[in-house]
């Protein structure tokens, strides 16, 4: 499954899409501490890094997506509102 993410700057009033991410994550350092960047994975193999300073938001398939996963783990349904993508 992918998805969208949507970032702009701080104080800016353009959003940004990113669409056909697969995962993303954050990069940690040896010590544990963040790096101060989000990395998003696309299903064209390209990786975009977009600075932690920035407003970034996810469309709701990265819910579901984070929500099947959780429910595999499990093996049990996590009760949520609202109709699942297909």
């Amino acid at each position: 499954m992918t998805y969208e993410v949507y970032y702009k700057k701080p104080g800016g009033f353009i959003w940004h899409k990113v669409k056909n991410v697969e995962a993303d994550t954050i990069i940690e350092t040896d010590n544990g501490q963040a790096l101060a960047v989000r990395v998003l994975f696309l299903a064209d193999k390209t990786r975009l890094e977009i600075p932690m300073t920035c407003l970034i938001k996810f469309s709701k398939e990265r819910f579901y997506d984070i929500q099947n996963n959780m429910e595999s783990e499990t093996g049990q349904k996590i009760g949520v509102k609202g109709p699942k993508p297909s």
